[in-house]
């Protein structure tokens, strides 16, 4: 009898450790990835294009983020007033945009035009043109010349 309250303690904790262990979201594997949706797995692209109907609850299950990690990411964007087309960061600090291209680098003259003409249809500064093209000026401008536009 003196060994039965010790015996019977034991085994009380030994079946306490095996609830605990085998409960869901009290296991060991709590934090790991091993109970995550598949696409939660692998890294969202940068940004979500919004489609018609959705919120940020349905951007978040189809992300595998959260709400609240969406409403961080996108801190100007009112949630209740998503619009189609509207671009929304998924990672706290997406990669910059791309540069636009630099454009055409000559500009072959036509009939009736002269570098101001020219600065004014390319958004180019005049004075960058005659800097560029030190041999040109407008009264020898011929059709078929060509300016250059940048360096």
């Amino acid at each position: 009898m003196r060994y039965l309250a010790p015996v019977a303690l034991v085994a009380l904790l030994a079946a306490t450790a095996i609830v605990v262990v085998m409960s869901p979201g009290i296991s060991g594997n709590h934090g790991s990835q091993a109970n995550l949706p598949r696409h939660a797995l692998r890294r969202p692209p940068p940004y979500w294009i919004v489609r018609p109907g959705d919120t940020l609850a349905l951007i978040a299950r189809k992300t595998g983020l959260t709400v609240v990690q969406l409403e961080a990411f996108n801190r100007n964007t009112d949630p209740n007033a998503l619009l189609p087309g509207q671009r929304l960061n998924l990672w706290a600090h997406p990669p910059m945009p791309r540069p636009k291209p630099a454009g055409p680098r000559f500009w072959t003259v036509r009939p009736g035009d002269s570098l101001g003409l020219i600065a004014d249809k390319t958004g180019i500064n005049l004075s960058k043109l005659e800097q560029l093209n030190p041999k040109l000026a407008s009264s020898t401008l011929q059709p078929g010349d060509r300016v250059r536009l940048r360096p």
